[in-house]
């Protein structure tokens, strides 16, 4: 990507995020964690694609098709099953919904919970708790080697 990208971009964020906190009511900062945790955000640097070239709006458009898909893609009870997994797990560790959800999709462990949800539901908490710690270390360990 060149460097014409990667200033754009930055610029073009900054007006989506503007452009979400007027049409949802919310804060500049909910705005951002908002386009962040978007699948759409990470092919804005799709250099092919080129998404950066659609005004706020156009962006703003497809945002909202990616979250609807998403949604869509996952059932209720594997959702909430997922969420139930997440915020027991925040409990466990103290710490926000909000850095649990950050370091389930960072070590992979929410593509791990949905995708094996058929064995996971019958499984108690503790062993889900250790069973997800363990998906998390082995993450961390692969990161730790790669640096």
């Amino acid at each position: 990507m060149g460097v014409y990208e990667h200033n754009i971009i930055p610029i073009k964020i900054s007006h989506l995020a503007a452009h979400v906190a007027r049409v949802k009511r919310i804060s500049l900062d909910d705005a951002l964690v908002y386009i962040y945790v978007n699948p759409m955000y990470e092919r804005l640097y799709d250099e092919k694609a080129k998404w950066w070239y659609l005004s706020t709006e156009a962006l703003y458009e497809e945002f909202e098709r990616w979250r609807e898909r998403q949604s869509q893609s996952v059932p209720k009870e594997v959702f909430d099953f997922y969420t139930y997994c997440l915020e027991n797990y925040a409990i466990r560790k103290q710490i926000s919904g909000m850095r649990a959800w950050v370091i389930f999709k960072e070590s992979g462990a929410y593509e791990y919970i949905i995708s094996n949800y058929d064995l996971l539901h019958t499984q108690g908490l503790e062993y889900l708790l250790d069973d997800i710690q363990r998906i998390i270390n082995r993450r961390r360990k692969i990161s730790f080697s790669r640096s």
